[in-house]
């Protein structure tokens, strides 16, 4: 004999409506999961895995670290993003962004209007000039480019010292080099008389005792100082708008500051 269950309409009401709730509640769940997942956006940045203390891998932890992943991080903080790091050379910085394999320039990159045809920059974080290296046994002392002439030089790929060095036209040769360590090799080896690059990443190679036969000239007077910024692909204007938004209120708490003292520059 079949026994039917009698269930009173209030029963069946309240079932509905705690089928209603329960799926109510997990769409709204899942829709503060998913803005929980778009506010916390990683981005990809590439750095030059070489160029401390703007940019450097750490060995220990084989981690992008320096002054400018300090500042995005901050940035990134306030902006509701994560960045995780691709090490770049820095010659090939504006095509990887350019072609979508980054999402930002995060490097000692000084705003060109060549540069600019391509990315958009952010204000500037901060501003330095070109230092130089000689050979250690080199007791000259220059004070500028110009107590280099007739002499072999070099520069990193990319960098605006070498556009700047090759237009004086006072150099024997200007020679360019991928990577800042077969620079260095050259002027211990006496190749080139000296080697040109941002002061404080000669001077922070200098102190982590990389520059072996070579010795940083600091009675250059650089040619003149260059703003450094963060570099996004044209037209991002959304990126763009959170990283000034973001500078700006860092400038004017000072954080940015306490940044650049715990790097050794300033503003």
């Amino acid at each position: 004999m079949l026994r039917f269950m009698f269930q009173p309409a209030s029963a069946i009401r309240l079932n509905t409506v705690q089928r209603f709730a329960a799926g109510a509640g997990l769409a709204i769940t899942m829709m503060f999961s998913a803005a929980h997942a778009a506010e916390t956006a990683t981005l990809t940045a590439g750095s030059p895995p070489s160029s401390a203390p703007t940019t450097f891998m750490d060995v220990k932890t084989q981690k992008i670290e320096g002054l400018m992943p300090d500042v995005v991080k901050e940035i990134g903080k306030r902006e509701g993003f994560n960045v995780s790091y691709d090490a770049v050379p820095f010659s090939a910085l504006i095509q990887s962004v350019v072609s979508g394999k980054i999402d930002i320039i995060v490097a000692g990159m000084t705003p060109t209007p060549k540069r600019a045809e391509v990315v958009d920059f952010s204000q500037p974080v901060t501003a330095f000039g070109e230092g130089i290296i000689v050979k250690d046994t080199n007791k000259a002392v220059y004070h500028s480019v110009q107590d280099m002439k007739g002499m072999t030089v070099g520069a990193p790929t990319g960098t605006d010292y070498g556009d700047q060095l090759k237009k004086l036209g006072i150099f024997t040769e200007v020679k360019m080099y991928d990577s800042p360590a077969d620079m260095t090799r050259d002027v211990a080896l006496g190749r080139i008389v000296a080697g040109f690059n941002d002061y404080p990443i000669l001077k922070a190679q200098e102190a982590a005792g990389a520059m072996a036969g070579t010795r940083v000239d600091d009675a250059y007077v650089p040619m003149e100082k260059f703003d450094i910024a963060i570099a996004v692909k044209k037209g991002n204007t959304a990126l763009m708008t959170k990283i000034n938004d973001a500078l700006t209120k860092m400038k004017a708490d000072g954080t940015l500051d306490a940044i650049l003292k715990k790097w050794h520059l300033v503003s």
